[in-house]
């Protein structure tokens, strides 16, 4: 017992040591009557004390509970996992109802082994060892990998003992909608397991990959970012931790989608290091040719089977449309019906053959005459078969917006169609021009010119703090301090920065090593030198004033984190609210802090009328430095204000996003939105010709699905 004893116990005895040496040295100070030296000694000596208190607390508390880690860890990531689930439920049931993936008439997807060289032979994916089935699936044969539908895909993936399954398909080809489906029911599976079972089922996770670069950040250093973006429980260090963690022992299945939205020269790079870093199981969505270059390139993602997603067959469209209409159909519908089903071959039934046609005929035309479809058709005589397959979708992609800002009985229509089309057009121009499928709020302040915003944050912050600190301590203080602060505050609205978002207020933990450590720096200086000033009051006071600063500003981040066994997750409206509660708060607490520090400080020195006037006007100041250097939220408002002067768009932006993303022309994925469609996003971008501003309604001439206007993002379709 011994040995582990006194690591338990020895940072308590080192306390007691530094505790007497201070209590000896304080006696023979006192019985010698040396009040400078007692001054002094007393502004270094309460930090060091304070510190010393803090810092075996931290090191008691480590030393006790580093026996039990282990138990622990693996108690504490089956709840993390957990907790995971529920939040994945959340987020992809409802995109899956938005989407209507989950009705009782869901489109007719099927697939086979792809034509061209995507991965090694099925018997090899069939054959490894890496991971034994799921519990409760049966083991995945090479003759299961043949051909299947949509809805087999989960018995697949979870059999399959490689755990590395590549789906592609053509643009529209519905490869999104499956891993929607497929990430449903694999959580479904899970929860039914039994409790026992249930840690031997990794939750799945759907991510894009545009963002990633495989040669500047490996894969379990980006996954867990992603993590940490959409999941509030693994914000700040410790959920990073915890999320690399699940990552490393298998509790996680990463479904990654868009591999073909990232340059060409890195999907290669993309494989190899998916490769050799991946220890958890695997689903990439692809396009069928990116893919194949892809792998051509660099050879094969090792254990991977690769299955391609079909057109859908003519007689299955049919079915499908009559399915979500009157029975009987209307004549319109009848005869669109019709055919669809007897002519294959025709421009209609080969723009039918995808799910995103399929949706966009049920969704835009919905109450609608779709005989003005069968007439555009018409015109298309003559006009070769791929073609004029491509001017049809392209046709149903022109009536998205007016589809979506129609007026509807009992709705009110916030923003009409003109509105909506400008502000779109320019925003998914501007999106392609930044070769980017996301649309992060926080990055909406690079649309605009960054010096105006710099000098309505200065102006902002030097008003304030000339007119508080100046009521306070006098004009010229009020000066000084409106230059410092204008000077801390413009710089941070220069660009747009990653949000900081609010969880559970937990101020204990800013009682940290670190924290102390920093509290430590600021606390000793500051009583030193208010020490030489002030004698022992002012000592002590700017000990206590520049420890408690110290610790605030390196625990701020640990005290507004979110907590770890938070079920909720991101979206961009929420992420918008969260961050903008931490901004506030954050104000709110540097402010109380730096007031109440700086008046009890001051007060001691100079009395407390003048402490009260320091900490009034101090206290708010820095309140309000803070808040604005660390929301993200003030340089997206002063952004918006901008772009409806230059765009004439809605001077609420995010209040018309998340409009648009209940009225489904964008879709939220984490933290971020994005166009329903991605070819959508390059139909309405491609309505701004370069160097022209100015959008309006789509033109007649409807390009092909090549005809945009930047080359930084190919126009395709993520299904």
């Amino acid at each position: 017992m011994g040995r582990g004893w006194f690591r338990s116990w020895w940072p308590l005895l080192m306390v007691a040591v530094i505790l007497g040496i201070g209590g000896w040295l304080l006696y023979r100070l006192w019985q010698a009557q040396d009040r400078d030296s007692l001054s002094t000694y007393g502004a270094f000596a309460f930090p060091v004390v304070l510190l010393a208190a803090g810092w075996a607390a931290w090191a008691w508390r480590k030393g006790m509970t580093a026996h039990a880690a282990a138990a622990v860890s693996r108690k504490a990531l089956n709840h993390a996992a957990d907790q995971l689930a529920i939040a994945v439920q959340a987020q992809w049931k409802m995109t899956a109802e938005q989407r209507e993936l989950t009705g009782a008439d869901p489109v007719r997807v099927t697939w086979r082994q792809p034509a061209p060289p995507l991965a090694g032979p099925p018997s090899a994916a069939a054959g490894s060892r890496r991971f034994d089935p799921l519990p409760g699936l049966d083991e995945t044969h090479e003759a299961d990998l043949a051909a299947g539908q949509a809805a087999e895909l989960h018995a697949l993936y979870g059999g399959l003992r490689s755990g590395r399954l590549i789906i592609t398909g053509p643009p529209g080809s519905g490869k999104t909608g499956a891993a929607i489906l497929l990430v449903l029911a694999a959580l479904r599976h899970r929860d039914q397991a039994p409790a026992g079972q249930r840690p031997d089922v990794p939750v799945p996770v759907l991510f894009t990959a545009q963002d990633w670069d495989p040669n500047q950040q490996p894969a379990i250093s980006w996954l867990t970012r992603k993590l940490q973006d959409t999941y509030p429980q693994f914000s700040g260090r410790p959920g990073a931790e915890t999320a690399s963690a699940l990552l490393a022992s298998g509790r996680v299945t990463v479904i990654l989608d868009g591999l073909d939205e990232i340059s060409p020269r890195l999907r290669p790079a993309a494989l190899r290091a998916l490769t050799q870093q991946a220890t958890f199981r695997l689903v990439i969505l692809s396009r069928t040719s990116e893919m194949a270059d892809a792998a051509s390139s660099y050879g094969i993602l090792h254990g991977a089977a690769a299955i391609e997603l079909q057109p859908v067959i003519s007689a299955d469209a049919a079915s499908y449309l009559q399915r979500t209409q009157l029975d009987p159909p209307t004549p319109g519908w009848q005869e669109l019906i019709s055919r669809t089903r007897n002519d294959p071959a025709s421009p209609l039934s080969r723009a039918l053959a995808s799910p995103l046609a399929l949706t966009l005929v049920r969704d835009t035309y919905q109450g609608e005459d779709i005989r003005e479809l069968l007439q555009f058709c018409e015109t298309l005589d003559g006009t070769p078969a791929a073609q004029a397959a491509e001017a049809v979708t392209d046709h149903l992609l022109d009536r998205v917006l007016p589809a979506a800002y129609s007026s509807r009985p009992g709705q009110p229509l916030p923003y009409d169609l003109d509105i909506a089309r400008r502000t779109l057009t320019k925003i998914a121009s501007r999106m392609n021009q930044d070769g980017t499928r996301d649309l992060n709020w926080w990055q909406i302040p690079k649309w605009a010119p960054r010096i105006p915003r710099v000098i309505v944050s200065v102006l902002v912050a030097v008003l304030v703090a000339v007119l508080v600190v100046g009521v306070a301590a006098g004009v010229v203080a009020g000066v000084v301090a409106g230059v410092v602060a204008g000077g801390a505050v413009g710089p941070e609205q220069m660009n747009g920065s990653r949000p900081q978002i609010i969880g559970d207020l937990r101020f204990s933990k800013a009682l940290t090593r670190r924290n102390i450590m920093t509290g430590l720096l600021f606390g000793i200086p500051g009583g030193l030198i208010s020490g030489f000033a002030g004698g022992l009051a002012g000592g002590l006071a700017g000990a206590l004033a520049g420890g408690l600063l110290g610790v605030l500003a390196g625990g701020i981040e640990d005290v507004l984190t979110a907590a770890p066994d938070s079920s909720t997750l991101l979206n961009p409206a929420s992420s918008w609210r969260r961050n903008r509660g931490y901004g506030l708060t954050l104000g709110l607490v540097v402010g109380l802090v730096a007031g109440l520090t700086f008046g009890l400080a001051f007060g001691l020195m100079f009395g407390p009328t003048f402490g009260v006037k320091l900490g009034l006007a101090v206290g708010p100041t820095l309140g309000l430095i803070a808040g604005l250097m660390t929301g993200a939220f003030y340089p997206v408002l002063l952004a918006s204000a901008q772009l409806a002067i230059e765009w004439r768009t809605p001077i609420n932006l995010m209040r018309f996003l998340d409009d648009a993303h209940r009225r489904n022309v964008l879709r939220a994925v984490g933290p971020s939105y994005q166009f329903r469609h991605a070819r959508l996003q390059d139909r309405l971008a491609a309505a701004i010709s370069p160097g022209n501003h100015d959008a309006g309604a789509p033109s007649n001439a409807t390009p092909g699905p090549h005809a945009t206007n930047r080359p930084q993002v190919r126009p395709h379709q993520r299904s």
